[in-house]
């Protein structure tokens, strides 16, 4: 199978894995390597009606959860998400943009940067995560595709696409209707899992970025590269660590057992629920992991190997 990103025919088996972190489905599925960008991809690739399947109910955060822990972790969540709105921020230049979130999940972030006097605007393929968006955040969200929502052209100063790349099948089709919806001289924001972190060089198959099977395409820096430029951008920004995710991604890798979103779909799927001190023991002690896990993922961003990529790039 020619490489989705760069369409090169020089393509090899890489590694297998399976839904370890959310036991979707039994089966094994392999990943291939692009000789000429360097990145993953699965093959053969689900159709769309299989890649539905692997994806649980509440997969995204919910905030209309109740509960103590919910409350801390919302917490934590807004906090973190800091890191985003920075980097969003400094790409508009000022507040009174137009903002598109592509994979926005229950609006946390729209709503952040919407108090923060943005114009904002969602899209999910949940229309649970889209009225949660609504009523807890107060932000408008489309359900569906971007390429089905029908957004008038030139819409937008900024679309971001926060862990959305590596999830779609047809990245060169996504990018083109990022870029008809972009305003003359607008930037898309792209976050995707780095395949040459020293995380997936240690974790391989087992490495919480790949998520195997939800990731269909894996990217490197290069890869990421090459598909914006073909898509007609011009990256101004690349950044390798991110408070929200590089930390998180490395506990989660070496203790999936602990992490919060996994192991509660695990256990909504085997009716095995646990008690409510077994609960704040495994949260707190992720959350003290997490903690103690930011040296580590400071060192390896500094040395352009951290667990994430995300890209300011600009329309062309």
């Amino acid at each position: 199978m020619s490489c989705p990103v760069c369409l090169n025919p020089v393509t090899a088996p890489a590694l297998v894995g399976t839904d370890f972190l959310f036991e979707s489905t039994s089966k094994t599925f392999t990943l291939y390597s692009c000789d000429a960008c360097h990145c993953l991809f699965l093959h053969p690739m689900p159709d769309s009606s299989e890649i539905e399947r692997f994806y649980p109910a509440d997969y995204w955060w919910n905030a209309r959860r109740s509960g103590g822990l919910n409350k801390l972790e919302s917490v934590y969540r807004k906090l973190a998400l800091r890191d985003h709105i920075a980097f969003i921020g400094k790409a508009a230049g000022d507040r009174g943009v137009d903002v598109l979130d592509v994979g926005c999940g229950s609006g946390t972030l729209l709503g952040l940067l919407k108090h923060r006097g943005f114009r904002v605007t969602g899209l999910d393929f949940s229309a649970e995560a889209a009225e949660i968006a609504k009523t807890e955040n107060g932000v408008d969200v489309a359900v569906g595709s971007l390429e089905e929502a029908h957004f008038a052209a030139e819409s937008f100063d900024v679309v971001t696409l926060f862990h959305v790349m590596e999830h779609v099948t047809n990245p060169h089709l996504v990018l083109a209707e990022v870029s008809r919806v972009l305003k003359p001289n607008g930037v898309a924001i792209l976050q995707v899992p780095n395949i040459e972190s020293w995380q997936f060089k240690i974790f391989g198959a087992r490495w919480y970025g790949l998520d195997i099977p939800r990731h269909v395409i894996d990217y490197s820096r290069n890869s990421m590269l090459k598909l914006l430029a073909d898509s007609g951008f011009v990256v101004n920004r690349i950044r390798h660590f991110n408070l929200r995710d590089n930390g998180p991604a490395l506990v989660s890798s070496a203790f999936p057992s602990l992490d919060p979103v996994s192991r509660s779909v695990r256990q909504r799927r085997r009716n095995n629920y646990e008690s409510r001190p077994v609960e704040w023991f495994r949260h707190l002690t992720y959350l003290l992991l997490v903690t103690c896990a930011y040296p580590v993922v400071l060192l390896e961003s500094a040395f352009g190997c951290g667990a994430t990529i995300m890209i300011e790039a600009k329309k062309k």
